[in-house]
């Protein structure tokens, strides 16, 4: 009998874990910080769900960031900061250059919620704030030790230092 008990727990365990595991094309997965609840659109399981606990699922929100007639998409950060910016949108600023490498603006506003960090490296295509409303939009990549909150960057950052150009340009952000 102390044999079958563990034996029984474990496969309790591993036939919980094996149904969190479903990657059924119908599948919906809804995020929350602490599980994520699967439910099965099936006709033969439409009323089944299942809750497992899972590690802090990230939720990545696309940004369109105009720049004359170019079109640029930015994944936003899941941070308090980033959600800020947000909800600032529609916005458009005239950005200004800095050190051949980086547009910048002071927007009217205080958005940071996140601590400031050093990322060593800055990339092409880095969305930052710095300080407390400064942002900052980066078309070329060096190492620093200033400190940024991250809040996104440009998935395909092809034309983006053309696009930008040299001195002051209008720049808009979007959903």
């Amino acid at each position: 009998m102390n044999k079958i008990l563990p034996v029984f727990f474990t496969l309790a365990v591993i036939l919980t874990l094996a149904g969190c595991g479903n990657t059924s094309a119908n599948n919906r997965v809804i995020s929350s910080e602490k599980s994520v609840v699967a439910k099965n659109n099936s006709t033969d399981e439409h009323h089944k769900s299942q809750t497992c606990s899972v590690k802090e699922t990230k939720i990545m929100k696309n940004l369109n960031i105009r720049v004359g007639d170019k079109t640029f998409t930015a994944t936003l950060e899941d941070n308090d900061t980033a959600k800020a910016l947000v909800e600032q949108l529609p916005l458009t600023v005239d950005m200004s250059d800095l050190n051949n490498n980086e547009k910048y603006n002071n927007l009217s506003g205080n958005l940071r919620a996140d601590k400031s960090t050093s990322p060593d490296r800055i990339n092409e295509g880095d969305l930052m704030l710095y300080g407390n409303n400064c942002l900052v939009l980066f078309y070329k990549t060096f190492n620093t030790s200033y400190s940024y909150v991250k809040l996104g960057h440009i998935d395909n950052t092809t034309g983006l230092t053309e696009a930008l150009g040299s001195g002051s340009v209008q720049v808009s952000f979007s959903e």
